[in-house]
């Protein structure tokens, strides 16, 4: 984990220089630190200032603010803010390894929501989600959370990630939906990327028609 520090470097200063909104670093702490039943108000997140977004970072850069994380990696998504998305890719990129806590699984497990929310101005999400959709058989996960290891947990990343793509309503999102949709087999795999696939497959057009993306 020591190479995360010196990639937030950089992107914070990215942060405080995009347009400020009305909270601040302490706002941002507490909305990190509060518990949620239905997750991150997406105003809230919505009205960070460069301020609030570059503390959000230090927070997902520093290990002893793990049990926020999860709220951490919410509340950049639903910022839309300019910085978010380098920010959440420093984090997505040192994965850990070995059994992970609870706190930690949370957070890697809402990257790929976080990028979809991202994805529906910003077009490097999209790319980033596209290219963690098309792992197909790639190699497992180094880490693991309880029975999620190996094959299993590449395939729930994989399926967030698919679901970050129908969240963005990107065309470019539809071939890798659609292919999903059609996965041929009756295996228990098959049949559940199918399922996934028809379920990102209308995730994905509601955001088509509301006229996302239309690029």
């Amino acid at each position: 984990m020591r190479r995360l520090p010196l990639l937030f470097t950089a992107l914070l200063a990215l942060a405080a220089a995009a347009p400020a909104g009305a909270l601040g670093a302490d706002d941002a702490e507490a909305l990190a630190r509060t518990l949620y039943y239905e997750g991150v108000p997406a105003d809230a997140a919505l009205a960070l200032d460069a301020d609030g977004i570059a503390r959000l970072g230090e927070m997902l850069a520093d290990p002893a603010e793990a049990e926020h994380h999860g709220n951490i990696v919410s509340a950049l998504g639903l910022s839309g803010h300019p910085a978010a998305f380098g920010l959440l890719q420093a984090y997505a990129s040192v994965a850990p390894s070995g059994e992970v806590d609870r706190a930690t699984f949370r957070a890697r497990s809402r990257i790929g929501e976080a990028m979809g929310r991202l994805g529906q101005e910003n077009p490097h999400a999209v790319a980033w989600l596209l290219a963690q959709a098309s792992q197909g058989q790639g190699e497992a996960p180094a880490w693991s959370h309880r029975h999620h290891r190996g094959d299993r947990l590449r395939l729930l990343l994989e399926e967030q990630a698919l679901t970050g793509l129908a969240l963005t309503g990107a065309p470019a999102a539809r071939p890798l939906i659609d292919a999903a949709a059609s996965t041929p087999g009756n295996d228990v795999a098959a049949k559940r990327r199918r399922a996934h696939g028809l379920y990102a497959r209308e995730v994905h057009g509601r955001g088509a028609a509301r006229g996302r993306n239309a690029r």
